[in-house]
C-alpha cells in the first residue's frame, strides 16, 4: 500500500521537528511541514494529503478557522488539531470547525502514535469501505431485462471516460444508482462522488453551494466556502432533478462545462475543475427544452452519452428478483425468518402498475415484513397503493366547489397516494417540483393566516 502523505502545519520549530522525526519511523507515513496556512492551503491544492496537523496557534493566530477552510477544501482528510497549552474552549472551537482529533499534549510520543495509528485506520477503512456519499458503490443493479441490462453496458464502456453523461427515467427507477455505478466503474473511485439535488437548492443560495463564495461576498458569508464543483475535485458530481435550475444558474453551469473552470462568488479569478458532471432528470429534456423551462445548449452538453432506465411496469421480470431482495434484506434487518414469498403474493406485486417503481417495491416489501409473521410473505401482508388513475380515487367534482379548493385536493390526495414523495407526486400532476413546493407554500400561508 502507498505511504499516507501527512501535512504538519505549525510555526513552532522545535515542534515540527518534533513531530516530523517521530513520524518518519512509522512506514505507513510520507510527511511534509510548512509554518503558514498560506504554504499549507499551497501544498494542499498540489498534494494528495491525507492527514493533516494543524497546531492551535499558527502565525500567532488561532487556528480554528483555517481548520475550517480546510475540511472544506478537503471533505475527505483527517484533521488534527493540538496544542499543550490548550483550554477546554480551544478543543470544542477547533472540534467544531471539524477537527478529527485533538492533541492535548503533541510532545508525548505514546499520545502522537495512538492518534496517528488511528487516522491510518480510519482512511484505510474508508478505502476499503466506499463513503455513504458513494451511493451504490458497492450495492448491484438487479435486473434481467435486455434494455436495462445493455444501458448497464454502455455505462460501464462511458464510465472510465470524462464525458458527461444523460440519465433520465421515472421517479424511483434507481438513477442515482445508475450514477454510482458508472462512479465506481471508472478511473475515479479514490475521489470523491458528490450528489446535489437542483430542486432542493434555493435560488439565492444555488450559485454558492455550486460554485463556493469567498468571505464577504455577500451578507452572511463570513469565510469562503468551496462549492460542490471544487469538493467533487476528479470525482463524480452529480446534478440531480437537472430540470429544476434556475435559468440564470443553467447558463454559469454551461461555461463551467463549456471552459472547465468555475468562478467564486466575491472573485474573478477562475478556478480550474476536473470533476465528470452525470446530470439527472425525471422530465423529458426535449419537453423541458421546448417549455422555455431548460437551455438548449446546455442539454446538447450535458447528453454526450445519454442513458434512460425503463420503468419497472415495463420489466415485469424483474419484480421477482427485486421483490425477493428485499424481503431477504428487510428480514435481515428486522431479525425476521421469513424468506419466503407465496404465490399469492407474487401475482399481486406482478399485477401491480408501479406508479412509484423499485422505490415502492421496496416500500411495500418492508411494510410486508413489519406487518407480516412467520417465514412466508402472504397477500394479506401487501399494502399496495392506489393510483390516481383508478377512478375510483380520483377526487370528486361537487356543484359549489372553487378550482383553487380542487386543485388543492388533488395535490393532497396524490401526495397521499405516493406516501409524500413530491418528485413523485409533481411527476404524476404534471407540474415541475419548484411549482408543488410553492402551491404547498400557499396553502401552509393561507392555513397560518386563517388560524385564530
Amino acid at each position: 500500500m502507498d505511504r499516507i502523505a501527512v501535512l504538519i502545519v505549525t510555526s513552532d520549530f522545535a515542534m515540527r521537528d518534533h513531530l516530523s522525526g517521530f513520524l518518519k519511523a512509522n512506514n505507513s507515513l510520507r510527511t511534509e511541514s510548512c509554518a503558514t496556512i498560506r504554504q499549507a492551503m499551497k501544498i494542499l491544492e498540489n498534494q494528495n494529503i491525507r492527514i493533516v496537523y494543524c497546531d492551535l496557534f499558527v502565525e500567532g493566530k488561532r487556528s480554528a478557522p483555517s481548520i475550517e477552510k480546510i475540511k472544506q477544501m478537503l471533505p475527505q482528510a483527517y484533521v488534527m488539531a493540538g496544542g499543550s497549552t490548550a483550554t477546554a474552549k480551544d478543543v470544542i472551537s477547533c472540534m467544531q470547525a471539524g477537527a478529527d482529533e485533538f492533541l492535548l499534549d503533541p510532545t508525548d510520543p505514546q499520545l502522537i502514535d495512538s492518534a496517528f495509528d488511528k487516522a491510518i485506520r480510519e482512511i484505510q477503512q474508508k478505502q476499503r469501505t466506499p463513503e455513504p456519499n458513494a451511493r451504490g458503490a458497492m450495492k448491484n443493479i438487479i435486473t434481467e431485462d435486455p434494455r436495462l441490462i445493455a444501458t448497464l453496458g454502455i455505462a460501464k464502456k462511458v464510465a472510465p471516460s470524462s464525458a458527461s453523461i444523460l440519465i433520465t427515467g421515472e421517479s424511483g427507477t434507481g438513477k442515482e444508482l445508475l450514477a454510482s455505478f458508472i462512479h465506481h466503474n471508472s478511473n475515479r473511485t479514490a475521489d470523491p462522488y458528490v450528489a446535489v439535488n437542483c430542486a432542493a437548492l434555493p435560488e439565492q443560495l444555488a450559485e454558492s453551494e455550486l460554485f463556493g463564495h469567498e468571505k464577504g461576498a455577500f451578507t452572511g458569508a463570513v469565510s469562503r466556502k468551496i462549492g460542490k464543483f471544487e469538493s467533487a475535485g476528479k470525482g463524480t458530481l452529480v446534478l440531480d432533478e437537472i430540470t429544476e435550475m434556475a435559468m440564470t444558474l443553467q447558463a454559469k453551469l454551461l461555461r463551467a462545462l463549456q471552459e472547465r473552470e468555475i468562478v467564486r462568488l466575491g472573485n474573478n479569478r477562475p478556478v480550474a475543475v476536473e470533476a465528470r458532471v452525470v446530470a439527472i432528470s425525471n422530465r423529458s429534456m426535449k419537453k423541458a427544452v421546448g417549455e422555455g423551462v431548460f437551455r438548449e445548449d446546455l442539454f446538447y452538453r450535458l447528453n454526450v452519452i445519454p442513458l434512460t432506465i425503463p420503468p419497472l411496469r415495463e420489466r415485469k421480470d424483474d419484480i421477482p428478483l427485486l421483490a425477493d431482495y428485499f424481503l431477504k434484506r428487510f428480514s435481515k434487518q428486522n431479525s425476521k425468518a421469513m424468506t419466503v414469498i407465496s404465490d399469492g403474493a407474487m401475482q399481486s406485486l406482478i399485477r401491480h402498475d408501479w406508479p412509484g417503481n423499485v422505490r415502492e417495491l421496496e416500500n411495500t416489501i418492508q411494510r410486508g415484513v413489519l406487518i407480516g409473521s412467520g417465514n412466508t410473505l402472504q397477500q394479506q401482508d401487501l399494502i399496495l397503493e392506489e393510483t390516481l388513475s383508478n377512478p375510483s380515487q380520483r377526487p370528486s367534482l361537487s356543484a359549489g366547489v372553487t378550482v383553487r379548493e380542487m386543485e388543492k385536493e388533488l395535490i393532497f390526495n396524490t401526495l397521499e397516494s405516493v406516501n409524500d414523495n413530491r418528485t413523485h407526486a409533481a411527476k404524476m400532476l404534471g407540474i415541475s417540483i419548484r411549482t408543488l413546493r410553492n402551491k404547498l407554500n400557499e396553502y401552509r400561508e393561507e392555513t397560518e393566516m386563517a388560524a385564530p
